[in-house]
């Protein structure tokens, strides 16, 4: 996923979302996604590796090799310690001191992405590390993903937050059609895919109620984004082991790779 940062008229920062490290590998899906990683880390000025700073501190330098494969990345790291928000600020010195001496990172930024801290020293140090050049896109755009990219992007994150631990991982979410109504509301499309049909009945729910709350919530958000109003039409599919299916994963955009701008 890639969002455009303009910060005013001569400063643009193009970033790449990729997907966290996997490091044992279940799925083909999974694979794929490490390939995405690999490509992004070959291309980048630098990059930021994101962190729990609630869990117990991890080498990351080993964690790097084993699910990326990049044995000395080349461009500069820094580490980000989110969540510096729900822990004592004597434990964030602790990790600090601890990822600083057991982790071969360029630096180290502790942040609450939930209130903003730290996020303005991050800019800051990307700055700091990006070359001179010419701008990759116009000013006024924020992404090359089309409004359907994130419609779906929207209904994922509500899966994420309604069904938590219970479902979100064996789903794909698909925008089939997106028709935009002058004169009435955009109709949307959307299906998502589980891989048995005791997922498809926890996301439906009790007499379609839970199915019912994610269309809700996921369409007042849509609106939101969109500044428009929107049908939204929700259906659940069973497609058995499609995370191992690379045909399905590439029609699903899973093989696309990051290319150098």
């Amino acid at each position: 996923m890639v969002y455009v940062l303009n910060q005013n008229t001569s400063l643009q920062i193009v970033l790449y979302d990729t997907p966290g490290v996997i490091k044992k590998e279940m799925h083909k899906l999974d694979s794929m996604m490490m390939k995405n990683v690999r490509s992004a880390i070959c291309s980048a000025d630098c990059v930021l590796v994101v962190v729990d700073a609630c869990k117990a501190p991890e080498k990351i330098d080993e964690m790097l090799e084993e699910g990326v494969g990049n044995k000395g990345i080349g461009v500069p790291v820094l580490l980000v310690l989110n969540k510096k928000d729900l822990i004592k600020p004597g434990e964030i010195a602790k990790k600090l001191e601890w990822y600083q001496k057991f982790t071969d990172v360029d630096d180290v930024i502790p942040v609450s992405a939930k209130f903003g801290h730290g996020v303005d020293d991050i800019k800051e140090w990307i700055l700091s590390k990006l070359p001179l050049g010419p701008a990759h896109y116009p000013k006024d755009i924020a992404s090359e993903h089309p409004e359907r990219f994130f419609v779906g992007e929207i209904v994922r994150e509500k899966i994420f937050v309604q069904y938590r631990q219970e479902i979100p991982y064996s789903c794909q979410v698909n925008v089939v059609s997106y028709k935009s109504r002058p004169t009435a509301k955009d109709f949307i499309q959307v299906e998502i895919l589980v891989e048995k049909e005791s997922q498809r009945s926890i996301i439906l729910g009790k007499d379609g109620k839970a199915i019912k709350m994610l269309a809700t919530a996921s369409r007042l958000d849509i609106e939101d984004f969109l500044q428009k109003k929107v049908y939204l039409e929700i259906e659940v599919k069973v497609k058995e082991n499609w995370r191992q299916d690379e045909r399905l994963l590439k029609r699903y955009g899973y093989g696309g790779e990051i290319q150098a701008l």
